[in-house]
């Protein structure tokens, strides 16, 4: 389990090393957390679209913070979906996509001869070739894989998420536009914690924002 006053303390030591936001992702989120978004919200969200987030995940958007500081850019917030649409597509979009939440993506193991149509390097996928995957199942008309929540975004359409659904269920990966998932982590928890640990650091974390400046 998370606590807050524990987070806040990391980030606020991040705040201090990197006042300038140098490092990746920084100048976007600040290292700073939305407001929690309140439980039941959550709770009806799922009742609604028939799917069950982590519980990890949800003490962290119910207790911590709902989005803002996080690996990459940042995480988005799931109140987002408490926002009216701007029209009636983004509407039904989003409406499909919250479907489609409940839904197994059927993860396919790559094999070395997928990688090149996945644009993922071989030696990379050599090191460990059991984190690499490919969704069997799509929503119609785009290449949105079904039982992936959007989490945050890494830029250059590299986008981690959690799994909803599948034996997956839980873990954070990695999905890029060319259709390739990677596991990043087995849990939500240890996904951000990892993070964490990267300021905690603090000799590695200089280390970093060291070489950003000589950039």
């Amino acid at each position: 389990m998370f606590r807050r006053e524990e987070v806040e303390r990391i980030l606020d030591q991040a705040r201090r090393m990197d006042s300038g936001l140098e490092m990746f992702g920084a100048s976007k989120h600040q290292y700073k957390l939305n407001p929690p978004v309140n439980l039941p919200f959550v709770r009806a969200i799922e009742e609604e679209y028939r799917f069950r987030f982590p519980e990890d995940y949800v003490q962290f958007i119910t207790e911590i913070g709902d989005g803002g500081a996080g690996p990459g850019y940042g995480l988005f917030s799931f109140g987002f979906y408490r926002t009216a649409s701007k029209s009636a597509r983004e509407a039904r979009m989003r409406d499909s996509y919250l479907c489609g939440l409940s839904r197994d993506p059927r993860l396919l193991p790559l094999e070395l001869d997928d990688l090149e149509d996945f644009c993922v390097l071989e030696e990379k996928y050599k090191q460990n070739p059991d984190k690499y995957f490919a969704a069997g199942s799509y929503h119609q008309n785009n290449h949105i894989p079904y039982g992936f929540f959007h989490l945050g975004t890494y830029g250059c359409a590299r986008d981690y998420g959690l799994i909803t659904a599948g034996e997956k269920r839980g873990q954070v990966l990695i999905y890029g536009i060319e259709g390739a998932f990677e596991q990043e982590a087995d849990s939500f928890r240890a996904f951000y914690q990892e993070w964490l640990d990267c300021i905690l650091d603090t000799e590695r974390f200089q280390k970093e924002l060291k070489q950003k400046r000589r950039i």
